[in-house]
């Protein structure tokens, strides 16, 4: 009789550690320097750039976009940015949701409450409108390119789950009066820029129904696969894919129906497109522009040798889905199409390729999205006083030799 081998053990620790691994897991003289064990494999940990509080909790994290691999940014590299104070964290318990204003029905929904309207799950890229803020300055001639590591760190891509905004709404009953949800959050501060005397109040936003009863705007309890951790806006946040990731307020604790735009501090002070504060055609910052980014080759890359490379990077429009991308080697004079990585959605940002048979010489990369409303990344930032929203194409020189 023939004993078979048990499945486990072929498959299991010892059959899938490499021979530079010793049998207790510490690594051999023979082990590349640069890696670590993780299950019995090399890994090479990515880590973020992140800011502490003074009692040693991590206040902001900032995402080494530039090292990532696939769609999905790791929960604890996902970017995090707020304008107040962290709020004490919260109990799901007691923690409760009210929905008033231009409602039939107001409603006080508890955590429960909240997970038991039909779940969705939506994949979206996030970025904070104040992302590449310095490369106005380099467009404008005032100063060297910025980093890409530096620059693109405060862009992540996340699946969230929760239930659709829309069906909380449609539980209360809205009035035919309602145009706009405000939405406030538990983080309570008062801007720097604030005119003296201004008492503190709660971070808020006011979206417009439209955007509110879009199926993918979601009140959030999950993010990748887990549920919400503190620093990402637990028990309860809002989502808003597409939009800049200030409408995406966390933390949430009221929704107010309202007959009007609200006056929300952070609307026309500070993420709007203007030439001053005084600007009377001030407009309000929403959608994120249609960008791309090169990663490979990177920032440490200087010099590559004769032949073949893969250029790659991504690409994202909060107006649609990325249905092109091109590639310049020669500062914009033309342009070569690039091979679109599955797989493609709505909101998600879009890997590409572009294979580069490369000669001799000193040249100009650069890279230029197309999303499905037609879209087309610009050569020229939209300029504002505000440095927000940036989008425009950026080159990086390299050299084959």
């Amino acid at each position: 009789m023939t004993t078979q081998q048990n499945p486990s053990q072929a498959s299991g620790d010892d059959a899938a550690r490499p021979d530079f691994l010793e049998m207790d897991g510490s690594q051999s003289s023979d082990a590349p320097a640069d890696t670590d064990s993780w299950y019995g494999w090399p890994h090479r940990k990515v880590e973020p750039v992140t800011l502490q509080r003074p009692d040693g909790k991590t206040e902001r994290v900032r995402t080494p976009v530039m090292e990532l691999e696939g769609l999905i940014t790791p929960t604890e590299l996902h970017y995090v940015v707020q304008h107040f104070g962290i709020p004490e964290t919260m109990r799901a318990a007691d923690w409760s949701l009210s929905v008033d204003g231009e409602v039939k029905k107001p409603l006080r929904l508890s955590y429960d409450d909240v997970r038991r309207f039909p779940s969705r799950s939506v994949r979206t890229v996030m970025e904070c409108s104040g992302s590449d803020a310095t490369y106005f300055e380099y467009f404008k001639g005032e100063g060297p390119r910025p980093s890409r590591t530096q620059e693109r760190m405060i862009l992540s891509g996340s699946e969230w789950t929760g239930v659709p905004l829309a069906a909380v709404l449609n539980e209360a009953g809205l009035t035919g009066r309602a145009t706009h949800i405000r939405a406030e959050g538990w983080d309570e501060g008062v801007p720097a820029t604030a005119a003296e005397g201004t008492e503190p109040f709660f971070y808020d936003k006011g979206l417009p129904i439209q955007k509110a009863l879009h199926p993918d705007t979601i009140l959030a309890y999950a993010q990748n696969g887990q549920v919400l951790e503190h620093l990402h806006g637990a028990p309860i946040r809002l989502l808003v894919p597409g939009w800049s990731g200030n409408w995406s307020v966390k933390w949430l604790r009221r929704l107010e129906v309202l007959d009007h735009e609200p006056d929300c501090w952070y609307h026309y002070n500070f993420y709007y497109y203007g030439d001053s504060p005084d600007d009377p055609n001030k407009e309000l910052i929403t959608t994120i522009g249609v960008k791309s980014l090169v990663s490979q080759p990177s920032d440490d890359t200087r010099t590559l040798p004769v032949g073949k490379h893969v250029v790659r990077g991504y690409a994202w429009s909060g107006g649609g889905a990325i249905t092109q991308v091109d590639v310049s080697v020669d500062g914009g004079r033309s342009w070569q199409p690039a091979r679109l990585e599955e797989p493609a959605e709505r909101w998600m940002w879009r890997r590409w390729s572009w294979v580069w048979d490369a000669a001799p010489g000193d040249y100009t990369v650069m890279s230029r999205a197309t999303d499905s409303v037609g879209n087309v990344q610009s050569h020229e930032p939209r300029y504002n006083n505000m440095r927000k929203n940036f989008s425009a194409i950026v080159g990086y020189d390299i050299t084959i030799a």
